[in-house]
């Protein structure tokens, strides 16, 4: 099962889901994924701290994001916040600000002395 959140959608408190869900609208509050993959599509707009097991990013997010497993920027992302999980990716494109923490452990609690990595925006070459 999944669920979808359409694009003329905002949503404002919290979300807590045990299956998919694919965000094109906005939400503003707290996103709590037990189960289940977060997929924010490139119109999608979090204003949120997520957790999650699997979160890609096509879209523009805005808070604290920790995975168990896995977190993704595609090319289109834009996030600004902390991201926590064992795994991630940062396509090149990518528009990231903020912090990296990184666990050791696949599918270990992002509160398990993570490595700190700072990010810096970089200039495009022309």
């Amino acid at each position: 099962m999944s669920t979808t959140i359409g694009a003329s959608l905002t949503i404002t408190g919290e979300i807590i889901s045990q299956e998919d869900v694919t965000i094109h609208g906005r939400v503003n509050g707290q996103i709590r994924m037990q189960e289940g993959a977060l997929l924010v599509a490139p119109k999608g707009h979090v204003d949120a701290d997520v957790q999650g097991v699997r979160l890609t990013i096509h879209g523009t997010v805005a808070g604290q994001i920790a995975a168990s497993e896995r977190i993704e920027l595609t090319s289109t992302a834009d996030v600004t916040g902390t991201i926590t999980a064992s795994t991630i990716v940062l396509q090149d494109g990518a528009t990231f600000n903020g912090l990296i923490e990184m666990t050791r452990d696949k599918g270990a609690k992002a509160v398990n002395k993570p490595k700190l990595v700072a990010v810096e925006p970089v200039a495009k070459a022309s």
